[in-house]
């Protein structure tokens, strides 16, 4: 197994209130003031060694750390920043809550005699319990700037020798710690220890600072510097930086200690989180802020086994409440999908939920606080470490030497999944290794670009070629090499050995990454033969998965002597398996050859949910359904034609309404129009002053009279009294007063002969618009038949004196084409 993790670089804020200066304070009164430290809830995110298959990691005594403080009390600082820097070393205390770790803090600046110490050891080393927590309250208040006549320089290298003194007094492999609070500049020119001289005592002062870091980092004591007052040296704590203990992390650059400046409460925050998280190989983001009420969400990875969500409230009076990614609220103590959670520091103004085996995706911390508590910044942020297993194959599976291999290397999380967010590709550093006999080892460049053989980007599948060197001679092995932040990996090795030039028995898998249900399978093709004297037994069988996650259907076949075979297989997802996506190793050995490996293949199945029952009729009978809804919208369009017809064969559309009226003159029309041809299946109408001089037809959708056609007699109409009769064209019908209705065809009625045009079906379908109609030029052509009256004008229909919006409307525009 290679264990390969660092430390992220990302950091989180940190506000806190400053204290005025010349007070003395309870220095943990700064719990009240900080507004982002960093907790390791339960400090537990254990390093144990991963087990096959993956689990979380156990809470161990690795998760603490051995920290000390030095803390610079010589004259370049003002009393001010010495304040701050005992201000800083209460928030360092408060952000490290792990029980088990152990933290000492120092005082220093110079000895200008033999009678004074340039170190003041003002805390011993002390356990982080709550007691201890206590004591410590007072011992940090002792820090104060030197007064003339103690010793005003600074003195680096017996800082730093005392720190290195005190973390390594109690062995084993905690990480170590040294926060170096000061301006940076060396000072040893009054001290006598140094030289007898100025000039020689600074020359001396670098030389011994060179051997101090030298000592720290033959220690393992990783050094981060935080600068105060108003003139540092950044250069300088750069290089104490540079000189400590860089290798916690296999070296990466997320987690290398760097220098920062201590500007304000923010900065000092960064540089704690930072600190912290390096010296544990953590991944840690950006804190997400806000002031309650507010609800802040922080994303947690697949890759996470164990996390720590770190709250800073700004106010112990602020309530947090923490749900998971599928909604539900958390309760601290509990078990839930196989997750543990630990609640510390609940009662102060910075807490943390400590997270094993923590479900994927966005965490969401509720805030609230009550009235006068909600003006303060508060900010929650993550930290995780992780783990993944890999995968690695080379093809061909047993090259010959000096033959180009194609190798491909795959990642799962501890779920077994494969790894395609590219937000979590992005956190890895892949590469492989090659060893075997006759031949020094080689290392393997893998990459997920979709280049140089790779087949896609960002598919999680890395990708590289490497050549056989001449001299291999028999056993070769592949592994894969990861290097990342806050993640451990379980390298499954793909071991093989060099091919004869012409082997006897040849072997290929093809299979494709496919999608299955569970309980569905996916087909592989298994093609070989044997050119040998006698038979070959042949066993294919799978690497690299969890057991019952997917299984073959073809396990072992026999070869005769000169027999070539080409067998079709499936590959068989396990029933209950949730949907995710899994990888797995194909391999076929030659069982008669001392299990000599023949070929092998990577598979990707993309595990789907099981579809509903609508899904899968659609996919069986998806060719029906498109022709039954084919055949159904033919009825529906035959439906809505014989309907439409329907409705013209009553529709009194064209139809000439005259209103007689019979006096001692004689017969005469008073009033007549035309019915517009629509297909409303009723055309209504008053008779306007029955009994008058000038009784007239009135057509409007109101109308006490309703008229329609009846294909069987000619005419239907419905009177006010309540009659419904049925009448013949041309007769006279009594309507009320004086007048009879005579209702004939028209000139456009079903009698007269189609002119050519438009298909009436036709232009049913098409957008109709309404026809203008002609402004009369006179009195004269307004009387005519057809112009525009007061006799026959309504909201329905035209009279043969005046027409009206019905009377002109689309469907006589129509009529003129047909």
């Amino acid at each position: 197994m290679v264990d390969a993790c660092t430390a992220s670089g990302a950091r989180a804020a940190a506000g806190a209130r400053r204290t005025a200066p010349g007070r003395r304070r309870r220095l943990f009164g700064v719990r009240r003031t900080a507004a982002v430290l960093l907790l390791l809830g339960g400090t537990a995110l254990g390093q144990a060694a991963l087990p096959a298959p993956l689990a979380p990691v156990a809470s161990t005594a690795t998760d603490a750390v051995d920290l000390a403080v030095a803390v610079d009390e010589s004259n370049s600082l003002s009393t001010t920043d010495v304040e701050r820097e005992r201000d800083a070393a209460g928030r360092i205390a408060v952000g490290e809550i792990s029980p088990a770790s152990r933290m000492t803090v120092l005082g220093f600046a110079s000895a200008d005699n033999d009678d004074q110490s340039p170190v003041d050891e003002v805390c011993p080393t002390t356990e982080l319990d709550a007691v201890a927590r206590e004591k410590m309250d007072g011992c940090i208040g002792r820090l104060a700037r030197r007064s003339p006549g103690r010793g005003t320089g600074t003195d680096f290298p017996n800082a730093i020798r005392q720190a290195v003194t005190r973390l390594s007094e109690h062995g084993g492999s905690r990480p170590r710690i040294l926060f170096l609070l000061t301006d940076g500049k060396l000072d040893v020119s009054d001290s006598p220890s140094y030289g007898t001289d100025k000039e020689s005592r600074e020359e001396n002062g670098r030389r011994e600072l060179t051997k101090a870091l030298a000592e720290a980092r033959a220690a393992k004591v990783q050094i981060w510097p935080l600068g105060f007052g108003d003139r540092i040296d950044m250069p300088a704590l750069r290089a104490m930086a540079k000189g400590g203990y860089r290798g916690g992390c296999t070296d990466l650059k997320a987690a290398l200690p760097d220098a920062d400046r201590a500007t304000d409460s923010q900065t000092l925050g960064d540089a704690v989180q930072r600190a912290f998280a390096g010296a544990r190989c953590l991944v840690t983001d950006p804190p997400r802020k806000d002031t309650p009420p507010a609800d802040i969400s922080v994303p947690l990875s697949p890759l996470a086994t164990l996390a720590t969500i770190v709250v800073s409230k700004g106010d112990p009076a602020v309530r947090a409440t923490y749900y998971d990614p599928r909604d539900r609220k958390i309760e601290p103590g509990a078990r839930s999908d196989g997750s543990t959670f630990t609640l510390a520091g609940s009662g102060g103004e910075v807490e943390s939920l400590r997270i094993t085996d923590p479900r994927p995706g966005r965490w969401r911390v509720r805030l609230d606080a009550p009235e006068g508590h909600r003006d303060r910044l508060a900010s929650v942020s993550v930290q995780w470490r992780g783990a993944v297993r890999s995968s690695i194959v080379m093809t061909p599976a047993a090259p010959r030497p000096g033959e180009k291999a194609r190798v491909e290397l795959t990642l799962q999380t501890r779920d077994e999944q494969g790894i395609v967010d590219p937000a979590d590709l992005r956190r890895l550093k892949v590469s492989g290794r090659l060893t075997g006999d006759g031949f020094a080892p080689l290392g393997l460049a893998l990459s997920d670009t979709g280049e140089n053989g790779d087949r896609k980007a960002g598919d999680g599948r890395f990708t590289g070629t490497v050549t056989i060197p001449r001299g291999a001679s028999g056993a070769l092995k592949a592994v894969g090499v990861l290097g990342s932040v806050g993640l451990t990996a379980d390298h499954r090795p793909f071991v093989t050995r060099t091919a004869s030039a012409n082997p006897e028995v040849r072997a290929e898998l093809r299979v494709a990454d496919a999608e299955a249900h569970p309980g569905g399978s996916l087909p592989f093709r298994l093609l070989a033969s044997n050119d040998s004297d006698r038979p070959h037994t042949l066993r294919l069988s799978l690497r690299d998965s969890e057991p019952g996650a997917v299984a073959l259907s073809l396990t072992e076949i026999t070869l005769a002597p000169g027999d070539s075979v080409d067998r079709a297989g499936r590959l068989t997802v396990g029933g209950h398996q949730a949907p995710r996506e899994l990888t797995a190793r194909m391999e076929v050995s030659d069982a008669d050859d001392s299990a000599r490996l023949l070929d092998a293949k990577l598979v990707k199945v993309d595990v789907t949910p099981v579809p509903s029952w609508p899904e899968r009729v659609w996919d069986a009978w998806w060719w029906a359904l498109v022709t039954g809804a084919v055949l159904l919208a033919g009825l529906l369009g035959w439906f809505v034609w014989h309907r439409r017809q329907a409705l013209e064969g009553v529709s009194p559309g064209g139809l000439l309404l005259r209103l007689i009226v019979s006096d001692a003159s004689g017969e005469r029309t008073a009033s007549e129009t035309t019915v517009p041809r629509k297909r409303d299946p009723w055309y209504r109408f008053d008779v306007s002053d029955p009994d008058g001089p000038g009784p007239r037809l009135d057509p409007r959708p109101t109308g006490r009279y309703a008229l329609q056609r009846d294909p069987r007699t000619g005419v239907r109409l419905r009177t006010p009294d309540g009659r419904d009769q049925s009448y013949p064209l041309a007769r006279d019908i009594p309507l009320e007063g004086r007048v009879q209705l005579r209702v004939e065809r028209g000139a456009g009625g079903r009698s007269a002969a189609r002119r050519p045009g438009m298909p009436r079906w036709l232009a049913d379908l098409l957008p109709r618009q309404r026809k203008p109609a002609p402004a009369p030029s006179d009195r004269r052509a307004a009387d005519a038949p057809g112009a525009g009256d007061t006799y026959g004008s309504s909201a329905y229909g035209g009279s043969s004196y005046g027409g009206s919006a019905y009377g002109s409307s689309a469907y006589d525009e129509f009529d003129e084409a047909t």
